[in-house]
């Protein structure tokens, strides 16, 4: 029997105790540079955010390698002179009384191409059909400079302050690439088994969590492909605990690849149901002994509150509602009795289009 969560108390997350059961989920902005650096901008956004009250802020998708990158203007940590930049974010969090995290990325297939012609990089050669890329199948010794690259990346994260770091194993991105059928089809010893085990992201976790044992690591994952013959529950089920035995300390449950979460049916717009990863979190809860959290058109305190209450997850990660009204967590809260300001599921602020783009004024770190 499962003792009923309360979203608004204070909850542990291994050595830290969050304010309560809310994340600010990571939301790409291209609010850096040109060359991945952190502009006044940017933190003020994470001001911004910081004080919707939630309990931790996981900072947007940082690329681990300059041939990584998912989007222009993306956050960079893949060399030292970042740090600063860095630390200036996860100072601005912290002291406001949040958890700070850094999501850690690299787009694999789904990257930007360096120049015209040039290949990006996957587990197998095999294209992103929305992007369609040339893409070449890395090496192994490539694969094993990633898991150093990915190391230092969380190295630079932990020197620069975060409480965590975030390894973006969803919405298929590299790690993601490695655990699903559709793009992982090596024979070395990187392929994917049939039992749906995959070694590259369990060694990137095994490596962050030897070289930084109090350094909280969570692990975003896509639970399904939503793809014929793509990924399935009952594999990523079984890499959860995987993940949990490498050292992982929290899974955050959510799905897709860009090939099923763009177009008129995507898992993210509005014709999907409310709460579209819940029943996968619970799965994926009852196989590890690690905290959950949940994504995903999570609009509604009352869902919120039920999900907590039958501990389907441990924590919700609020994103798109948080741009739309920043005091979604006051009003769930009773601590503001106006009323919440829904999200329009528009699916503008998806493209990085900085924010919600709804014309009700200014965003607030804007208006500062």
């Amino acid at each position: 029997m499962h003792m009923a969560l309360n979203a608004f108390e204070a909850a542990p997350l291994r050595h830290l105790t969050l304010q309560n059961r809310f994340l600010v989920a990571p939301m790409a902005t291209q609010y850096a540079d040109k060359e991945g650096r952190v502009t006044d901008t940017l933190l003020k956004y994470y001001a911004h955010l910081t004080q919707t009250g939630a309990g931790a802020v996981i900072v947007e998708g940082a690329a681990i390698s300059p041939y990584g990158r998912g989007w222009s203007r993306e956050l960079a940590v893949w060399a030292p002179e970042f740090r600063t930049g860095l630390a200036k974010i996860a100072d601005t969090i912290r002291s406001r009384g949040a958890a700070a995290f850094l999501q850690l990325h690299h787009a694999g297939r789904q990257s930007l191409t360096p120049r015209p012609g040039e290949y990006v990089v996957g587990p197998s050669a095999v294209s992103c059909p929305v992007l369609n890329n040339p893409t070449r199948a890395l090496s192994g010794e490539e694969i094993k400079r990633l898991v150093v690259s990915f190391t230092d990346a969380a190295r630079l994260a932990n020197v620069a302050g975060f409480d965590g770091i975030e390894l973006h194993g969803a919405h298929g991105y590299l790690l993601h690439q490695f655990c699903s059928p559709l793009t992982n089809r090596r024979r070395d010893e990187y392929r994917l088994e049939p039992d749906g085990m995959s070694r590259f992201p369990l060694d990137v976790v095994r490596s962050i969590r030897t070289a930084f044992p109090e350094l909280i690591i969570s692990y975003r994952m896509s639970v399904r492909d939503y793809l014929p013959g793509g990924l399935t529950l009952k594999q990523s089920v079984l890499m959860a605990k995987a993940l949990q035995g490498a050292g992982v300390d929290l899974i955050h449950v959510s799905g897709g690849m860009y090939a099923s979460l763009h177009g008129p049916e995507a898992l993210v717009g509005p014709s999907t149901p409310a709460g579209v990863f819940v029943d996968d979190a619970r799965d994926i809860r009852e196989a590890v002994t690690i905290p959950v959290a949940v994504v995903g058109k999570i609009g509604d305190p009352a869902m919120a509150a039920k999900i907590l209450s039958n501990e389907d997850a441990h924590f919700i990660a609020l994103g798109r509602v948080l741009l739309r009204d920043p005091h979604w967590i006051r009003k769930a809260n009773r601590k503001n009795q106006d009323p919440i300001i829904p999200c329009l599921l528009c699916q503008k602020c998806r493209y990085h289009l900085r924010g919600c783009p709804d014309g009700n004024g200014e965003p607030g770190w804007q208006r500062n």
